[in-house]
């Protein structure tokens, strides 16, 4: 304190001295003191601020350096042992203001506000960082768990920013923090509807985690937004769900739980894929099969068992019942398109990429006005896309080339697009 008394005396004479030269008035002599004193002040701080950071930053190299932990690099390059040191150079400036500035007691009163606010804005500072390297170290892998700490992670830089915006109102009001608080309460209303997005998406964010519906790297379907892709990040308001052209599509949160929304994750890890398509045939094609037709078919490696089956089955049933089979249309005989329902189930069957303990059907379904579809109803043994549309393709090409030889049409619409 001695110290400082005789740098204020030498301080005051220097002043004095140079504004008496320069014919100042006594206010104007004070303006200056104070104004050259705000200056020495603020440098001084800029040096101690130099000097804390390069020691903090010194010993934090040396720290993790010496650890096998990850944790402690996290912080390290979120900066947190750069807002431990702004500390330091402030506290000594807080101490330093009251005798330097002693005769000059509202500009005390000022800058002790202003040290205040600097400390909320550094606490508030110190705590962002820290939560960001919480939220790195606990997400490192993508899990159901990765998602709650995101939401409570931004859910408390919110808060935290509230609070110190808070603590700011009141510092500079003069008025206790309850205060501050009470007075806010007629706007809750539009706070809450402000925020209305955030807390949806807090409260989305619980649920996904708890329940485990959806997380980071899922590939999912919404049918509102018609989109389907990669789930990249789900935050405090909104999930980024990169699509499969490489574009990206943000929805909000609260559209993961509160609407319909396909989760394909658990047939990828299976590995299956399903196929689910139909070919359409024209009815006018259909007909009962005669023998030549039989003769024919029983040429085919894949259905000679089932015609030889089911002729005899027919022949007996027919026999049993005294039937006229003179007239087609009496008695059991096969048609064409029920032989090539049986020919694309066995091929199917024997399909080395098509899954045997996955639902396997070929189906009848409602007939159009433009024929009866067909449809195949299967798993393919992989999930990877290019592979599944190769098998899918290689199945098609077959069976609609195949029709041909059952004297099947495939009914092709015909449109004005094309000439």
């Amino acid at each position: 304190m001695e110290i400082l008394e005789i740098f204020n005396i030498q301080y005051k004479w220097i002043f004095y001295e140079f504004t008496n030269n320069f014919f100042l008035n006594k206010w104007g002599s004070i303006v200056f003191i104070i104004i050259g004193k705000i200056f020495l002040f603020t440098g001084l701080l800029i040096i101690l601020e130099f000097i804390f950071n390069k020691i903090v930053r010194f010993i934090g190299r040396r720290i993790i350096s010496s650890t096998q932990f990850v944790w402690d690099n996290i912080l390290y390059e979120n900066k947190v042992f750069d807002s431990l040191a702004h500390f330091f150079p402030l506290s000594i400036g807080f101490i330093l203001i009251n005798p330097v500035f002693k005769n000059y007691p509202k500009i005390i009163l000022y800058l002790e506000k202003i040290f205040d606010i600097l400390f909320v804005l550094i606490i508030l500072q110190f705590l962002i960082r820290v939560v960001n390297s919480i939220m790195r170290i606990s997400t490192s892998e993508n899990s159901h768990q990765t998602i709650a700490v995101r939401s409570f992670s931004q859910l408390l830089k919110i808060i935290s920013v509230m609070f110190c915006v808070l603590i700011i109102i009141s510092i500079l009001t003069k008025n206790d923090l309850i205060t501050v608080l009470t007075s806010l309460g007629a706007i809750t209303a539009i706070v809450i509807l402000v925020f209305r997005d955030t807390i949806l998406g807090f409260v989305s964010g619980v649920q996904m985690a708890s329940t485990k519906m959806i997380k980071v790297g899922d590939w999912i379907g919404i049918h509102k937004y018609s989109i389907e892709g990669t789930v990249i990040e789900i935050n405090l308001t909104s999930a980024k769900i990169e699509n499969f052209d490489k574009t990206i599509t943000s929805v909000p949160t609260y559209d993961l739980i509160s609407t319909a929304v396909t989760n394909f994750e658990v047939m990828r890890k299976k590995n299956i894929r399903r196929i689910k398509r139909s070919i359409l045939f024209s009815i006018q094609s259909f007909q009962f099969c005669n023998s030549e037709s039989l003769e024919k078919f029983q040429h085919f490696y894949l259905i000679k068992n089932y015609i030889y089956r089911k002729q005899k089955e027919i022949e007996i049933f027919n026999k049993d019942k005294n039937i006229d089979l003179n007239i087609d249309i009496n008695g059991r005989k096969l048609t064409n398109i029920g032989i090539f329902r049986q020919y694309a189930l066995s091929y199917l069957h024997q399909h080395p990429k098509i899954s045997q303990s996955e639902t396997l059907m070929v189906r009848h379904l409602n007939p159009t006005p433009y024929g009866l579809p067909v449809e195949l109803y299967c798993f393919t043994n992989t999930s990877e896309s290019v592979k599944y549309e190769q098998i899918q393709a290689s199945v098609f090409d077959h069976l609609l080339t195949a029709a041909k030889e059952f004297s099947l049409k495939v009914t092709q619409v015909t449109t004005n697009i094309y000439p």
